[in-house]
């Protein structure tokens, strides 16, 4: 996979594998606030954790924070469903194009994706780091697109910086 700004400005990742393509079609049904399970709503929603001490916080996080965080991370999760029904086929491979208005709600939701692969994977820095993903796995397919997000967010972190 190749990642290059046009000469619009635009954010475009070429020559994407088709699974690789898939895997990067999975974001929106990853990030979907309803369907998360208790430990990556957890990582997506810090208040969502049981500690004591944070019980009085955790009232007005509920009430004040979270309410705006979901619209926020729902408005990102349309956008990048939006641009994925662009993604083309160009020779057998695939291509993705982002408007640079819509990086940010990219950043974003590759976050929130890998924040709840890193849940469903009781990540560990051991897993990261293994060799070579084995795709076929459901555990290798987790950590393959754990790496892919990270690598997407790079790519796009290092063009607007």
């Amino acid at each position: 996979m190749q990642f290059s700004v046009s000469h619009s400005k635009s954010f475009r990742f070429r020559k994407i594998h088709p699974l690789v393509a898939e895997f990067i079609r999975s974001i929106p049904d990853t990030i979907d606030l309803d369907q998360l399970a208790d430990d990556a709503a957890a990582r997506v929603f810090p208040a969502a954790t049981d500690d004591p001490e944070l019980d009085a916080l955790r009232d007005e996080w509920k009430a004040y924070v979270e309410p705006d965080l979901q619209e926020h991370f729902r408005s990102a999760r349309e956008v990048v469903a939006a641009d994925l029904k662009q993604m083309r086929e160009v020779k057998g491979l695939v291509e993705l194009e982002i408007a640079p208005a819509h990086a940010d709600a990219w950043l974003n939701a590759l976050n929130q994706a890998r924040l709840v692969l890193a849940a469903d994977l009781d990540f560990d820095e051991k897993l990261l780091s293994s060799a070579a993903a084995d795709v076929t796995s459901e555990t290798g397919s987790r950590v393959f697109r754990l790496n892919l997000f990270a690598f997407m967010q790079e790519c796009l972190i290092e063009r607007i910086t």
